[in-house]
């Protein structure tokens, strides 16, 4: 478990104001990560937040190919036990209709070591997904701040 703290969430997300490197892991070329992704990973020991991101590529790029979604939300949500998920979803029209949140991918997370909000049932954290090139597809994934 981190010993990192809601704190030092706070500084990372207010620390990140654009981006003049993008990272990768190089297992996979079709996601992109940002200084403050690279940050926050680093700053709470949160690796595994890039790596379900990767394992998660292939579904997002058979959403794009089918709907060229280019932009997407991802939600980390914990409970004060450490329980939660992780969500990718986006917004657009279906049917005819406007629905600000269909889900991509929602994956169950028994244990999630980020700090928690004390005084907040739920502690949430949201990121970007945006297409960042289309031959080849490729996406890049940042803080709030950084878009």
């Amino acid at each position: 478990m981190t010993t990192a703290t809601y704190y030092d969430v706070k500084q990372v997300y207010g620390r990140n104001y654009g981006s003049e490197r993008l990272y990768k892991r190089n297992y996979c070329n079709s996601l992109l990560y940002t200084e403050g992704l690279y940050d926050f990973q680093q700053t709470l020991d949160a690796y595994w937040v890039i790596d379900n991101m990767v394992s998660y590529m292939p579904t997002i790029l058979q959403e794009y190919k089918e709907h060229e979604y280019t932009f997407f939300v991802v939600e980390i949500a914990l409970n004060q036990k450490q329980e939660g998920y992780m969500e990718v979803y986006t917004e657009d029209y279906v049917e005819g209709e406007y629905d600000e949140h269909i889900s991509i991918i929602k994956q169950n997370i028994p244990f999630i070591d980020l700090p928690t909000k004390v005084d907040e049932e739920i502690t949430t954290y949201r990121f970007f997904l945006e297409l960042s090139s289309i031959e080849p597809v490729i996406y890049t994934l940042l803080l709030p701040s950084e878009h």
